[in-house]
């Protein structure tokens, strides 16, 4: 019971300590671990270097990677609803997981989660053709990385796909081929 956890500093703000204490700071304590996750993956900077942002650049509020940083968190945390965004805009935890800002600059007054319309915009633009392709190959791209890890930077020789439409065999080198850092699987029908 008097136990105490080992501090925990995180790569995307190192002014950022997670240590156990009695009080409860945040509702959201597992965004902070989340972020750190998503910061070591890689996975939404590819994203963001992706995903076409056709709002005015004069008229954007949050940058990309905070939106989808936002959003990817807000579902991790088992919050569905885009209006949960407004209930929790203020919880510090969620704050300083999404911001790219550093230190305590994220609980600033100003800077809190996006509303919900803007939740909702981030949604509409996600889904448009172009877009909806850059998820899709993130998918793979993610699938990619975790088989490389696993495999110790190298790349599997063979991959065998399961599926309840159609089973398909990809080899390593139809997985090489890459266009933009995207990865294009070919496959063969079995």
């Amino acid at each position: 019971m008097g136990e105490t956890l080992a501090l925990f500093t995180t790569t995307f703000n190192r002014s950022l300590r997670i240590e156990s204490r009695p009080e409860r700071l945040t509702a959201e304590p597992g965004a902070v671990l989340l972020r750190e996750l998503l910061e070591r993956s890689g996975i939404l900077d590819w994203l963001t270097r992706r995903i076409t942002d056709a709002r005015r650049p004069e008229a954007i509020t949050y940058p990309m990677a905070e939106l989808l940083r936002t959003s990817v968190l807000l579902l991790a945390q088992g919050w569905r609803d885009q209006d949960d965004a407004d209930a929790l805009r203020q919880d510090p935890g969620l704050r300083l997981a999404m911001s790219d800002r550093r230190g305590v600059a994220p609980l600033e007054e100003e800077h809190h989660l996006p509303s919900q319309p803007t939740c909702s915009r981030l949604v509409a633009a996600l889904s448009r053709e172009g877009n909806a392709s850059v998820l899709r190959h993130a998918i793979l791209e993610l699938a990619g990385r975790r088989l490389r890890a696993l495999r110790g930077g190298h790349r599997p020789r063979r991959l065998t796909s399961m599926s309840t439409a159609c089973r398909s065999k990809c080899t390593a080198s139809s997985l090489a081929r890459r266009r933009t850092g995207i990865i294009m699987a070919g496959s063969t029908t079995r």
